[in-house]
């Protein structure tokens, strides 16, 4: 499990998802895959087919999150960002 206190991870926005869905996404973007319901990362920095083939792992594999035993899991960027960078500051 990862855990970076400087991260607050967000769920792809409506808009984000529905350009997935079109094949449309940005290739320099770091994405991040989390807990929805307590905010845990599990692996952050990956490009997005990284990303997603691990979310269909732990969504197949039934993993629960080792902080709040929730069993959904998201694909996301960091809170605060539209590519994926965290914002300095």
């Amino acid at each position: 499990m990862l855990v970076n206190e400087n991260i607050v991870p967000r769920p792809l926005s409506r808009e984000e998802a529905e350009n997935r869905k079109h094949g449309i996404y940005d290739s320099f973007a770091n994405y991040l895959v989390f807990c929805p319901n307590c905010q845990t990362m599990m692996k952050t920095n990956m490009y997005l087919q990284s990303a997603e083939i691990y979310l269909a792992k732990l969504q197949a594999d039934g993993t629960i999150c080792p902080h709040c035993g929730a069993k959904e899991w998201k694909l996301g960027y960091p809170m605060g960002t539209k590519t994926g960078f965290v914002k300095s500051t």
